[in-house]
Protein backbone atom coordinates (compact mmCIF):
# COMPACT_ATOMS: atom_id res chain seq x y z
CA UNK A 1 0.00 0.00 0.00
CA UNK A 2 1.52 3.07 -0.92
CA UNK A 3 2.15 5.89 1.45
CA UNK A 4 -0.43 8.29 0.44
CA UNK A 5 -3.42 5.18 0.56
CA UNK A 6 -2.40 4.68 4.28
CA UNK A 7 -2.73 8.43 5.22
CA UNK A 8 -5.90 8.82 3.37
CA UNK A 9 -7.26 5.69 5.79
CA UNK A 10 -5.45 7.63 8.89
CA UNK A 11 -7.08 10.46 10.28
CA UNK A 12 -8.42 13.54 8.17
CA UNK A 13 -5.67 16.37 10.57
CA UNK A 14 -2.31 16.68 9.44
CA UNK A 15 -0.45 15.08 11.79
CA UNK A 16 3.46 16.26 11.97
CA UNK A 17 4.38 12.45 11.11
CA UNK A 18 1.77 12.57 8.30
CA UNK A 19 3.45 15.41 6.37
CA UNK A 20 6.98 13.93 7.40
CA UNK A 21 5.85 11.13 5.53
CA UNK A 22 4.76 12.85 2.73
CA UNK A 23 7.73 14.69 2.35
CA UNK A 24 9.75 11.50 2.72
CA UNK A 25 8.00 9.61 -0.58
CA UNK A 26 8.16 13.29 -2.55
CA UNK A 27 11.83 13.11 -1.52
CA UNK A 28 11.85 9.87 -3.44
CA UNK A 29 10.13 11.11 -6.76
CA UNK A 30 6.29 9.81 -5.49
CA UNK A 31 4.11 12.80 -7.40
CA UNK A 32 1.19 11.25 -5.78
CA UNK A 33 2.63 12.19 -2.15
CA UNK A 34 3.15 15.27 -3.59
CA UNK A 35 0.30 16.46 -4.88
CA UNK A 36 -0.93 15.50 -1.26
CA UNK A 37 1.44 17.46 0.25
CA UNK A 38 0.55 20.26 -2.03
CA UNK A 39 -3.21 19.89 -1.13
CA UNK A 40 -2.56 19.76 2.53
CA UNK A 41 -0.35 22.60 2.64
CA UNK A 42 -0.88 24.82 0.48
CA UNK A 43 -3.56 26.93 2.05
CA UNK A 44 -1.88 27.88 4.97
CA UNK A 45 1.56 28.22 2.87
CA UNK A 46 0.01 30.77 0.29
CA UNK A 47 -0.82 32.23 3.64
CA UNK A 48 2.48 32.86 4.60
CA UNK A 49 3.22 34.22 0.76
CA UNK A 50 0.72 36.87 0.29
CA UNK A 51 2.02 38.45 3.82
CA UNK A 52 5.22 38.50 3.20
CA UNK A 53 4.53 40.00 -0.82
CA UNK A 54 1.46 41.98 -0.25
CA UNK A 55 -0.15 40.73 -3.90
CA UNK A 56 -2.01 37.75 -4.64
CA UNK A 57 -0.70 36.74 -8.02
CA UNK A 58 2.92 37.41 -7.08
CA UNK A 59 1.82 34.88 -3.82
CA UNK A 60 0.81 32.63 -6.42
CA UNK A 61 4.16 32.86 -8.16
CA UNK A 62 5.96 32.56 -4.83
CA UNK A 63 3.82 29.44 -3.65
CA UNK A 64 4.61 27.97 -7.47
CA UNK A 65 8.25 28.80 -6.66
CA UNK A 66 8.29 27.00 -3.48
CA UNK A 67 6.92 24.22 -4.47
CA UNK A 68 9.29 23.73 -7.05
CA UNK A 69 11.77 23.92 -4.09
CA UNK A 70 10.03 21.99 -1.87
CA UNK A 71 9.84 19.17 -4.75
CA UNK A 72 13.55 19.48 -5.42
CA UNK A 73 14.78 19.85 -1.57
CA UNK A 74 12.40 17.00 -0.10
CA UNK A 75 15.45 15.03 0.39
CA UNK A 76 16.87 17.43 2.75
CA UNK A 77 14.16 17.69 5.15
CA UNK A 78 15.36 16.26 8.56
CA UNK A 79 12.73 15.38 11.39
CA UNK A 80 15.68 15.59 13.65
CA UNK A 81 16.30 19.56 13.18
CA UNK A 82 12.55 20.99 12.72
CA UNK A 83 8.75 20.39 11.95
CA UNK A 84 7.76 19.43 8.74
CA UNK A 85 5.54 22.57 8.87
CA UNK A 86 8.14 25.06 10.02
CA UNK A 87 10.91 23.29 7.06
CA UNK A 88 8.08 23.99 4.75
CA UNK A 89 7.07 27.38 5.69
CA UNK A 90 11.01 28.37 5.53
CA UNK A 91 11.07 27.16 2.01
CA UNK A 92 8.18 30.10 1.19
CA UNK A 93 9.33 32.60 3.31
CA UNK A 94 12.70 31.91 1.60
CA UNK A 95 11.46 32.07 -1.77
CA UNK A 96 9.40 35.13 -1.05
CA UNK A 97 11.87 37.34 0.75
CA UNK A 98 13.71 37.06 -2.42
CA UNK A 99 10.75 37.36 -4.79
CA UNK A 100 10.54 41.02 -2.55
CA UNK A 101 14.28 41.99 -3.10
CA UNK A 102 14.03 41.51 -6.66
CA UNK A 103 11.03 43.05 -6.87
CA UNK A 104 12.77 45.98 -5.24
CA UNK A 105 16.21 46.00 -6.97
CA UNK A 106 14.13 46.79 -10.14
CA UNK A 107 12.74 50.18 -10.55
CA UNK A 108 8.94 51.01 -11.16
CA UNK A 109 9.71 52.12 -15.00
CA UNK A 110 6.86 54.38 -14.50
CA UNK A 111 9.07 56.75 -12.13
CA UNK A 112 12.56 56.12 -14.11
CA UNK A 113 13.25 58.33 -16.66
CA UNK A 114 15.43 58.15 -19.32
CA UNK A 115 17.87 60.63 -18.20
CA UNK A 116 18.16 58.52 -14.92
CA UNK A 117 18.56 55.40 -16.96
CA UNK A 118 21.44 56.94 -19.50
CA UNK A 119 22.88 58.49 -16.61
CA UNK A 120 22.95 54.92 -14.95
CA UNK A 121 24.34 53.38 -18.31
CA UNK A 122 26.83 56.70 -18.20
CA UNK A 123 28.47 55.87 -14.65
CA UNK A 124 31.44 53.42 -14.04
CA UNK A 125 34.71 53.45 -12.78
CA UNK A 126 37.46 55.75 -14.18
CA UNK A 127 39.08 53.16 -16.34
CA UNK A 128 35.92 52.74 -18.18
CA UNK A 129 34.53 56.15 -18.84
CA UNK A 130 35.66 56.36 -22.38
CA UNK A 131 33.97 53.50 -22.86
CA UNK A 132 30.60 54.41 -21.29
CA UNK A 133 30.73 57.82 -22.55
CA UNK A 134 30.65 56.58 -26.18
CA UNK A 135 27.72 53.65 -24.97
CA UNK A 136 25.57 56.71 -23.50
CA UNK A 137 26.51 58.88 -27.02
CA UNK A 138 25.44 55.90 -29.22
CA UNK A 139 21.86 55.14 -26.89
CA UNK A 140 21.27 58.67 -26.83
CA UNK A 141 20.96 57.97 -30.85
CA UNK A 142 18.59 56.05 -30.38
CA UNK A 143 14.59 56.69 -30.62
CA UNK A 144 13.11 57.05 -27.06
CA UNK A 145 10.91 53.36 -26.47
CA UNK A 146 13.75 51.56 -28.18
CA UNK A 147 16.58 52.93 -25.96
CA UNK A 148 13.92 52.65 -23.00
CA UNK A 149 13.62 49.19 -23.88
CA UNK A 150 17.08 48.46 -24.21
CA UNK A 151 18.31 49.88 -21.22
CA UNK A 152 15.27 48.09 -19.22
CA UNK A 153 16.75 45.05 -19.99
CA UNK A 154 19.94 44.81 -19.92
CA UNK A 155 20.29 47.43 -16.82
CA UNK A 156 17.45 46.09 -14.64
CA UNK A 157 16.75 42.43 -16.14
CA UNK A 158 13.08 42.99 -16.71
CA UNK A 159 11.92 40.48 -19.57
CA UNK A 160 10.40 41.54 -22.64
CA UNK A 161 7.27 40.34 -21.56
CA UNK A 162 7.38 43.00 -18.65
CA UNK A 163 8.45 45.72 -21.09
CA UNK A 164 5.79 45.24 -23.13
CA UNK A 165 3.39 44.99 -20.08
CA UNK A 166 5.27 48.55 -19.30
CA UNK A 167 5.14 50.36 -22.63
CA UNK A 168 1.52 48.86 -23.51
CA UNK A 169 2.94 47.74 -26.89
CA UNK A 170 2.77 44.08 -28.23
CA UNK A 171 5.61 41.43 -27.53
CA UNK A 172 6.77 41.53 -31.13
CA UNK A 173 7.60 45.30 -31.29
CA UNK A 174 9.80 45.15 -28.34
CA UNK A 175 11.52 42.37 -29.55
CA UNK A 176 12.29 44.23 -32.84
CA UNK A 177 13.08 47.37 -30.76
CA UNK A 178 15.67 45.19 -28.78
CA UNK A 179 17.12 43.39 -31.56
CA UNK A 180 17.41 47.14 -33.48
CA UNK A 181 18.42 48.58 -31.24
CA UNK A 182 21.48 46.18 -30.60
CA UNK A 183 22.07 46.29 -33.83
CA UNK A 184 22.67 50.28 -33.92
CA UNK A 185 24.79 50.01 -30.96
CA UNK A 186 26.98 47.56 -32.20
CA UNK A 187 27.62 49.55 -35.45
CA UNK A 188 27.84 52.70 -33.51
CA UNK A 189 30.53 51.28 -31.01
CA UNK A 190 32.40 49.38 -33.60
CA UNK A 191 33.63 51.95 -35.90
Amino acid sequence: MNIVKRLEEGSGSDSPLQLQQLIRGTSRGDKAAFAALYARTAAKLFGVAIRIVGQREEAEEVLQESFVAIWQRAGDYDAARGSATGWLTTIVRHCAIDHVRRRASRPNSHSASDEMLLSFAASGSTDRGAEMAALQRCLAELDEQPRRAILLAYLYGFTREEISADCAVPLGTVKSWVRRGLERLKRCLDP
